[in-house]
């Protein structure tokens, strides 16, 4: 594990180095407007730079050269041949209004912001563009034919095996107060305990500290708190015996939703109960790595 740093200076350091570049990948669905809208709040809020991905999926072409597949008129009902020519432009148009949308969320941010457009594999696309990120915004439905809810298929390959700090977000979602941290006193908890204090726009953070018995939540309840000394900040705790999917769950859908952020290692949560935990809830999910 990494040493972590002491006293003020060792804060400080924390705070500087949270988060300076962001990508959020995006495609045409409500999932990824979330993910450009958090992306450019978390850009202001940690004047860190933004980078937007829209990644045109290379299956989708390669569907269309398929004899038997058809598309149906929305209007006509008629089923006719996907026609190539026809479906680059619609491509074109999809991802020219991606690229208005992010001029708009973005207008008023004083941090670089980047557009690119690219065609490939979606999974692959995306980690590789986010090798030098420090945080990738998601949609949790994004490149998925049918909004199940739960992750799409792209969006859970990326969660395994990114890099970086991942944050997960369902249509209709915004990373807003009330914010929770879980906390066990690592070196990763600390990294998401000081990302947390910068979320808390509202002043006030939960922190459900992850403790086997009263004497050790204690000391993790003193560890925190030292942790965001100086910040202007209300601190609330709750103990959790363990960081189960079902009890995080029971806990955000309870208490008026809000984001979390959980740092992504085994002190925490396992990997698939990660994935598992993401599946369930329509809260926005901040993975610190």
């Amino acid at each position: 594990m990494e040493e972590r740093g002491t006293g003020d200076q060792g804060l400080e350091e924390r705070r500087e180095k949270t988060i300076d570049r962001i990508l959020v990948a995006l495609d045409p669905s409500v999932h990824s407007r979330a993910a450009l809208e958090a992306a450019a709040e978390m850009a202001a809020r940690f004047g860190a730079e933004l980078q937007a991905l829209f990644v045109e999926d290379v299956n989708v072409r390669r569907l269309s050269e398929l004899p038997f597949v058809q598309e149906i008129g929305f209007y006509t009902g008629v089923c006719r041949r996907v026609e190539r020519h026809e479906l680059s432009r619609q491509l074109r148009v999809q991802a020219g209004r991606v690229r208005r949308q992010f001029q708009v969320v973005t207008q008023q941010i004083e941090a670089r912001c980047s557009f690119e457009e690219v065609r490939g594999r979606v999974a692959s696309t995306v980690l590789e563009a986010a090798a030098e990120a420090d945080v990738i915004i998601l949609g949790k439905g994004a490149w998925s034919v049918v909004d199940t809810g739960r992750l799409a298929p792209d969006v859970r390959e990326v969660l395994s095996r990114a890099p970086a700090s991942t944050l997960v977000l369902h249509a209709g979602s915004a990373v807003r107060p009330p914010v929770r941290v879980v906390y066990t006193d690592t070196e990763l908890a600390d990294k998401a305990l000081t990302i947390g204090a910068r979320l808390a726009e509202d002043g006030h953070l939960m922190v459900f500290v992850l403790a086997d018995d009263a004497d050790e939540a204690r000391r993790l309840q003193q560890a925190a708190e030292e942790d965001v000394a100086g910040v202007q900040l209300e601190l609330s705790f709750q103990t959790l015996t363990e960081a189960s999917v079902s009890r995080l769950s029971y806990l955000m859908a309870h208490e008026g939703q809000g984001t979390l952020v959980l740092p992504a290692d085994a002190h925490a949560m396992g990997e698939e109960a990660l994935l598992e935990f993401l599946d369930e809830t329509s809260a926005p999910v901040l993975l610190v790595r």
